[in-house]
Parts: structure tokens; C-alpha cells; sequence
């Protein structure tokens, strides 16, 4: 039997190229044959050729990026997801942890929303390892923080403080997360946790002596913003006496006034409404120049003012609309319309701007006063513009 062996080893010679070439040649028609001799049916679930694309980049071997939060897994991706984190194959501690590394790897990719759900997923589970706990807890925190959201961060810091006290960079990063957020008071607090930790620490001394000086400022400034916010309160119930005081006749309106919202202007913003300036209102008034179809807008006219006084400032120099230099102080007439008290037409009241001051205009001749603006007429006195409107008045 050994001289036999020993022969069959002798007889074993090394193939030599044309050998090997011919063989490789007879391997591969054979190969050849049999795919030919297989049965041909048509491939039914392949991808469509126009949606190529997309089928590929949902394909977990072939997508481009991760999937974002909001996207639903392709059930091959959802089949593997299921595969990894099945609760038959894994105790809750070790589906924990994937969840963790997962979100440290979409940490690590700066996915932090995905980050983030990996993370309450994994907090979800009912497991007892305090440790795993505050990390996931931390590092929810840091990717909540470099996402800007300093509220939820800081919550997530004092959950992992609540687990592990001694959690250096969590109270580093709580303490910025209270300086962002205006939190003084915890801030200090961390501070000093911290300072328990490392005693000495000059960045963190620092920050709380600027949350201290801060916290001062802040008190400072609430204080003032109360004193203002009741000066402001105590204005508002001194207008609304003043203004029922002089029964005015607003358009629209009867009965004792109880909002100021009734005298904002038709241009909010651009026109500051009645106001008071000591014990006297002042009103945005509009003079209408009916001949020329243009206006002028007196945007602070004390009540105790004439009318005079503000046409005389008005024409003070010819206005561009007065091509024919007619229009001055002393050349006008001053009027304002009215519904008549049994609101059957329209009455015309005529003032005299020399002797009529705003405050008899609104309470003695009661002017009309519409979005909290009164409007007064300015005509050339005995025009014919000024006649014809007169005429046109019942």
C-alpha cells in the first residue's frame, strides 16, 4: 500500500500553461452550456426601468444618505431594522445600548435629530444600568444643544445629573445651556456643583460671577418694565376719563367709551392716535383741500390750539397744488360735515379758524370724529368751488 501511494504522489505532475489554458477553456464551455439549458422565464419583480433610481437609493446597499426622520423605511430596510432590534434576540439593556451607538453614530454624521430619536427610543426600554442611562441622557443633551435647543438640552442635562451626579461635561454644558436661556439662579447652582468637582476652575468662576451681575441687571430691568407697564395702565385709564369728559361724537360709536381701539388711525403705525400731553389731548387732525383733491395731516394738534395757528404754519410758504397762489390763512374758509341729529342727510357746519380752537370744534360744534381723525374742509373763501359745494348741501 505505501509503494502504491507513494507512486499515485510521483505520478502527480505540475500542469503546464497549455494544460491549465486548456482546462480553463473546458470549464468555461461547460459553464456556457449549462446556463443555455436553463429554463427562461421571465424576471417579474425586477425594478420598472423609469423608477430605477429611487427603488435603488431606498435599497439599504446602494442609498446615497441616511433616511430622515420623517421618511418610511422601505421593508427591506425595516425588515433589517427588525432583524437587529428584535426583543426575542436581545434583553432590553442590549437593545439599549444599539439604540446608543446608533445615535452616536448619526452624533458622530451630525444627523442630530436622528441622533436624537436613536436616543428616546433607547430610553424608552425598561432596563436598570444607571450608567446607560445618563449617557443616552447626555448625549441627547449635546445633540439637542448643537441643535440650539438649549430648553430641551438642559432638560436632558438634569436627567443624566439625576443619574450621575459627577457628570463633569453635562454640568458644563447645563451651565451654557442656563446662560443662553437667562437662567441665573441655576446657573449659579451649576456653577458651584462644578466648582465641588474641580475647585479653581477660572472659566467657570468667571461665568459665575457674570450670571451673578447679570441676575442683577435682570431684576434691575423687570422692575423698570413693571414701573412702566403701570405707568402705561394709569395713562390708559386717564385718556379714557378725559376723553368721555368731552362727550365727543364719534362716528359709529354712542355711549361712554371704554376701548381706545376705536381711535386707531386708518394708517396704523404711521400716525400716532390721540394721546395726552398733562391733562390735554392731542389729536392727529386732517385738512382736506376739495378744489385740488389733496390733503395735509397735523400729526400732533393740541386741543386747546386754533385752527389758525396750523394754517397759518401750513401756507407759510405756497404749497405746489396752489398754482394760482390764492390759498393763505386769512383766505380761507373752514368747514366740517356731519350727519344731522335725525341721520337724514348731511349737515354742513362752517367754523371760524381765528377764534375756534380743536377743543370747541369736538365738544361745542361736535366735529365728527372718524378712526380717530377729525377731517375739516379748507376752501378759498367765496370761490366757486366753495359755492358750488354749498349749493350741493341740502
Amino acid at each position: 500500500m505505501e509503494n502504491l501511494l507513494k507512486g499515485t504522489g510521483d505520478s502527480k505532475q505540475p500542469m503546464t500553461d497549455e494544460e491549465r489554458a486548456e482546462l480553463a477553456s473546458r470549464l468555461d464551455k461547460d459553464l456556457d452550456n449549462f446556463i443555455d439549458n436553463l429554463q427562461k422565464t421571465p424576471y417579474k419583480d425586477g425594478w420598472k426601468e423609469e423608477t430605477w433610481r429611487e427603488e435603488m437609493e431606498k435599497h439599504p446597499f446602494f442609498m446615497t444618505k441616511p433616511p430622515e426622520p420623517e421618511d418610511q423605511p422601505s421593508p427591506l430596510v425595516e425588515g433589517l431594522q427588525n432583524l437587529r432590534y428584535d426583543p426575542d434576540d436581545n434583553t432590553p439593556e442590549e437593545l439599549a445600548t444599539k439604540h446608543k451607538d446608533d445615535g452616536n453614530f448619526n452624533f458622530k454624521c451630525r444627523k442630530y435629530k436622528l441622533a436624537i430619536l436613536s436616543y428616546q427610543e433607547g430610553l424608552k426600554l425598561d432596563f436598570q444600568n444607571d450608567e446607560l442611562r445618563a449617557q443616552m441622557f447626555n448625549n441627547m443633551s449635546a445633540s439637542h444643544y448643537f441643535l440650539k435647543n438649549f430648553r430641551s438640552s438642559l432638560t436632558a442635562a438634569e436627567q443624566a445629573l439625576k443619574l450621575k451626579a459627577d457628570y463633569e461635561k453635562t454640568i458644563l454644558r447645563a451651565i451654557n445651556c442656563c446662560v443662553q436661556l437667562k437662567e441665573f439662579d441655576k446657573c449659579s447652582n451649576f456653577c458651584d456643583k462644578y466648582l465641588e468637582l474641580v475647585p479653581g476652575d477660572d472659566n467657570v468662576i468667571k461665568i459665575k460671577k457674570e450670571a451673578f451681575k447679570s441676575k442683577k441687571i435682570a431684576e434691575m430691568e423687570k422692575r423698570k418694565a413693571i414701573k412702566i407697564q403701570k405707568q402705561k395702565e394709569a395713562d390708559h385709564t386717564k385718556l379714557l376719563l378725559e376723553l368721555n369728559k368731552r362727550k365727543l361724537n364719534i362716528v359709529g360709536k354712542s355711549g361712554p367709551i371704554k376701548e381706545l381701539t376705536i381711535f386707531d388711525p386708518s394708517v396704523p403705525g404711521l400716525v400716532k392716535p390721540v394721546h395726552l400731553i398733562g391733562d390735554f389731548l392731542v389729536w392727529p387732525v386732517v385738512f382736506l383741500y376739495p378744489e385740488y383733491k389733496t390733503s395735509d395731516m397735523i400729526q400732533e394738534f393740541n386741543e386747546t390750539t386754533i385752527l389758525y395757528t396750523h394754517l397759518v404754519e401750513i401756507f407759510a410758504e405756497r404749497p405746489e397744488w396752489d398754482v394760482e397762489g390764492k390759498y393763505n390763512a386769512d383766505s380761507v374758509n373752514v368747514y366740517f360735515e356731519s350727519v344731522d341729529e335725525y341721520k337724514s342727510g348731511t349737515k354742513v357746519t362752517k367754523i371760524d379758524p381765528k377764534t375756534c380752537s380743536l377743543f370747541e370744534a369736538l365738544t361745542v360744534l361736535r366735529c365728527p370724529i372718524e378712526k380717530g381723525t377729525p377731517v375739516f374742509l379748507v376752501f378759498f373763501a367765496g370761490g366757486q368751488f366753495e359755492k358750488e359745494f354749498l349749493e350741493e348741501v341740502p
